[in-house]
């Protein structure tokens, strides 16, 4: 159940990052044409999908590590 629980909140940290990314972004570029293009640079993309994998990741490898 401990498990459960940890996997669960790992997810809605996940979820929350990509949210609190998302408000950032839209609050820098605004919609439109010149947001589209930059959300289409693979930096960008790197910058919006893969840092909070890589930060949930290592919160879950130091929750689920082994003593």
């Amino acid at each position: 159940m401990k498990i459960a629980l940890k996997i669960i909140g790992l997810i809605i940290l996940l979820i929350f990052l990509y949210f609190v990314e998302s408000v950032i972004f839209l609050l820098i570029f605004g919609t439109g044409a010149q947001a589209g293009s930059i959300s289409e640079n693979g930096l960008t993309e790197i910058i919006m999908f893969v840092i909070p994998l890589i930060i949930v990741g290592g919160i879950a490898f130091k929750v689920f590590k082994k003593n």
